[in-house]
């Protein structure tokens, strides 16, 4: 290879993946991006489109060929989905993506997991170092089924990182942010807990650049990451940032944290029972995730020298402005 620098992104038209491509372009990486079907209005800094799928391993022969980094950030990421479908695209697609790299001799390559498999605990500061206590739903379940796959690889010689963000938000988002403001315009949404609990968030452009620096830095091979962007905020102090970028009143009522859980299983059971495609309109795994409050410890990212660049005004308005208009 030439003095060039080539990455490949997966996932590289949705939230993360397309912050990570467009900040490696901006750096002066070739990126190329794997796309499951032809991206017609594809940004320019995306270089190639390689067109594949994460459960069709045929697809990816060729993926990583000349590659100095990968960062795979493709993944069934919902909390409402075929149960076969977390495994055969997390951790499968993974093990397929995995194979790719090492046949190519990659340079690095970067897996984003989800901080969720550290588990809901509020006893203590949750940290790289802690057993992983991960709930019983199914994307968290697959995702530390996957860094099992991960970490296998690593033992073969791969120079492998992991990063563990905790809730993305940004503007390619396509649920949390999106369905918060399409809730509050139908005056649907109330507060869960009185909406007290910590959140830790992560702006999808500043988990970019934790990505790379974390994937690039010598004292990332091997490791695994917390990130979050320290913004301080409880859940409810999050939901009234947005309905006021939104400008939209934000929620007056409150219900207890036990009652969402009951609501969300019930919404679940209806939904089963009725065969319906659409996602209950409250989950267990949402509730449990947004309402519980558990704090992390990102000293460890912060001393590779991680900062948010992109502050929570200025983030939250972003996302925002680019939620679907209801």
């Amino acid at each position: 290879m030439s003095g060039e620098r080539r990455a490949v992104v997966t996932g590289v038209a949705g939230l993360v993946g397309t912050a990570v491509g467009r900040a490696l372009a901006r750096d002066g990486w070739t990126v190329r991006g794997l796309v499951r079907r032809p991206w017609d209005d594809a940004p320019k800094w995306l270089g190639e489109q390689w067109v594949g799928d994460l459960t069709s391993p045929h697809t990816l022969r060729g993926l990583c060929a000349d590659t100095d980094l990968v960062v795979h950030s493709g993944a069934m990421v919902s909390d409402w989905a075929p149960l076969d479908a977390f495994w055969q695209v997390n951790r499968d697609g993974t093990g397929s993506l995995l194979d790719e790299a090492q046949r190519r001799r990659v340079g690095r390559f970067v897996w984003v997991g989800t901080a969720n498999v550290f588990g809901f605990r509020t006893d203590t500061v949750l940290h790289e170092r802690v057993v992983k206590r991960c709930p019983p739903f199914p994307y968290p379940q697959s995702k530390l089924d996957t860094e099992r796959v991960v970490w296998d690889y690593a033992r073969r010689g791969l120079a492998v990182t992991v990063v563990y963000p905790s809730w993305v938000f940004g503007p390619s988002d396509r649920h949390l942010v999106p369905e918060l403001v399409a809730r509050l315009r139908a005056g649907q949404f109330v507060h869960i807990g009185g909406g007290r609990a910590p959140l830790e968030l992560t702006y999808s452009e500043n988990l970019a650049e934790a990505i790379i620096l974390a994937g690039t830095r010598d004292e990332g091979r091997g490791e695994g990451f917390l990130v979050g962007d320290g913004y301080g905020l409880t859940l409810g102090g999050f939901v009234e940032a947005v309905a006021s970028a939104a400008g939209v009143a934000p929620p007056r009522f409150s219900i207890p944290t036990r009652a969402a859980y009951s609501l969300a299983a019930a919404s679940e059971l209806v939904a089963r029972v009725t065969r319906s495609e659409s996602r209950p309109m409250l989950t267990r795994y949402a509730v449990r995730s947004l309402a519980t409050g558990v704090r992390y410890d990102l000293g460890k990212i912060r001393a590779l020298g991680y900062r948010p660049r992109i502050g929570l005004d200025e983030a939250v308005r972003r996302a925002v402005a680019a939620a679907p208009a209801t």
